[in-house]
C-alpha cells in the first residue's frame, strides 16, 4: 500500500474510510466474478474463494418463477432487479474457398447489489459489472478475448429500444435489420450482420426454463436462426464469410441447486429447417431440458421423458477429459442423432474457463451447432 493511500487511510479513520470501503468493494467484486459459472472453476458449492455461488441467491434480487412474462422488446434490455444475465451468439460460418469457422459472442451482466440504480451517466456507485468473451474458432484452431468494464459508466451496458449491447469497441447493435457484430481483439476480429429468420422462441413455461425438479431455474428466450455473413480476420488473412447463427437471451439469480456441478447446452441447426436445443444439468440426479423448433418456427419444450442425450466419446484436453460427441434419441420428432465436436481444444480459458466449440450433426438429419459444457477440468 503505498504512502498516499495510508495518510488516506489515517485521516479518515482507518478501514471505515472511502478508500478502504473501494478497496474492500473491489475484492468483493473480483469474487463476485466467480459466481458466473459456478463449476467452470472446478469447485463445489460454496468453495469459489468464500464467495456466494448462483445456487446461493443474494437477498433483495428477484428470483425467476413460472409465470413471470417475456415481453419484446422490452426485455432485450437489462434486468438490474435480476443477478446475472447474458446476451449470447454462436455462429457456424464458411468461407467461400470453404473453410470452416466458428463465432461466440457473449456480453454479460452481474449485479453486486439489486437494482434499481440512478440512470445519471457516468455513476461510478452504480453496483453491477460487465464483461464479455468473444472467440473464433476453426478445426485444431480456437482463439479467445475478454473484456470488463464497471456498470453506469457507459463503457458497457445494453438499451432495449432501439436493441444495442456492447462493451467498449465491442458492439452488437439490432437497431436496424440485419443486426450488426462488430468485435477486434488482438489476434482476430469480425464484422458481421446477423438477420432472424425466424421469430423468438420462450423457453420451458412460456419463457421459465427451470433448471432442477426442486426449483430454480432461468427466464430464456432465443432467436434459434440467424443468416449471416460478413467479415473474419485471422492473423492478418481476411475471409468473407456465411452461415447460420443462435442468439440467447437468460437472465436469473438462482441458476443451479447446491448438489449440481455444471451443465452441458446444444444449440442445433438442422438441414430439414428445425433447429434444437437441449440442456443436462449435472447433479445428484441429472436433469433434462429442451426446445425443438419446426421448420415454420413453432416450438415445443422437451423434457426427459422426450429425448435420450448421452456422451458417446470422450477426449483428452488441457484441463481434463470432456465429452465432445454425443447421441441424440428423440423417437418422437423421429431424430437419431451423432454430434461430434470439431478436432482441437476449445476452452474459453481464465478463472471461468469453460468449454465452447462448434459441433456437426449427422445421422436421421445432417446440421450443425455448438456445444457449450461447464464445469469439467481440474
Amino acid at each position: 500500500m503505498n504512502s498516499t493511500i495510508r495518510t488516506a487511510i489515517k485521516r479518515r479513520g482507518g478501514c471505515s474510510s472511502p478508500v478502504m470501503g473501494s478497496l474492500h468493494r473491489l475484492r468483493r467484486l473480483g469474487g463476485l466474478l466467480c459466481i458466473l459459472l459456478l463449476a467452470g472453476c472446478g469447485e463445489p458449492s460454496g468453495q469459489q474463494d468464500g464467495m456466494e455461488s448462483l445456487s446461493e441467491p443474494l437477498q433483495g434480487f428477484t428470483l425467476a418463477a413460472p409465470g413471470m412474462a417475456i415481453e419484446l422488446p422490452r426485455d432485450l434490455g437489462p434486468h438490474r432487479d435480476f443477478r446475472l444475465e447474458w446476451w449470447y451468439l454462436t455462429t457456424n460460418l464458411q468461407s467461400r474457398d470453404g473453410k470452416r469457422f466458428g463465432v461466440q459472442w457473449t456480453l454479460f451482466r452481474v449485479g453486486l447489489r439489486p437494482g434499481p440504480y440512478h440512470d445519471r451517466a457516468p455513476d461510478w456507485r452504480r453496483d453491477e459489472v460487465w464483461f464479455a468473451h468473444a472467440a473464433l474458432s476453426r478445426p485444431d484452431d480456437h482463439r479467445f478475448a475478454s473484456r470488463s468494464g464497471r456498470g453506469g459508466t457507459g463503457q458497457a451496458g445494453a438499451v432495449a429500444n432501439p436493441f444495442r449491447a456492447w462493451i467498449d469497441h465491442w458492439q452488437l447493435d439490432g437497431s436496424q435489420r440485419p443486426w450488426s457484430l462488430r468485435v477486434a481483439a488482438d489476434d482476430f476480429r469480425y464484422r458481421l450482420q446477423l438477420q432472424p429468420q425466424k421469430p423468438p422462441v420462450f423457453h420451458g413455461d412460456r419463457g421459465f426454463s427451470a433448471k432442477s425438479a426442486d426449483g430454480g431455474g432461468s427466464m430464456y428466450f432465443s432467436y434459434p436462426l440467424l443468416e449471416i455473413d460478413g467479415e473474419l480476420e485471422l492473423d492478418g488473412e481476411r475471409f468473407e464469410v456465411a452461415g447460420r447463427g443462435w442468439f440467447d437471451r437468460e437472465w436469473s439469480s438462482q441458476y443451479l441447486q447446491p448438489d449440481q456441478q455444471g451443465w452441458d447446452w446444444l444449440a442445433l441447426h438442422l438441414d430439414d429447417g428445425r433447429q434444437l436445443m437441449l440442456f443436462r444439468i449435472r447433479g445428484s440426479e441429472p436433469y433434462y431440458t429442451g426446445t425443438l423448433v419446426a421448420s415454420d418456427g413453432s416450438a415445443r419444450p422437451l423434457g426427459a421423458d422426450d429425448f435420450s442425450l448421452q456422451p458417446s466419446r470422450y477426449r483428452d484436453s488441457r484441463f481434463g477429459p470432456v465429452p465432445v460427441d454425443w447421441r441424440l434419441e428423440l423417437p418422437t420428432a423421429g431424430l437419431s442423432l451423432d454430434i461430434r465436436s470439431w478436432p482441437g481444444d476449445y476452452w474459453n480459458p481464465g478463472r471461468l474457463r469453460y468449454w465452447e466449440g462448434p459441433v456437426r450433426v449427422s445421422g436421421s438429419s445432417d446440421g450443425e451447432g455448438y456445444l457449450e459444457m461447464t464445469g469439467y477440468g481440474d
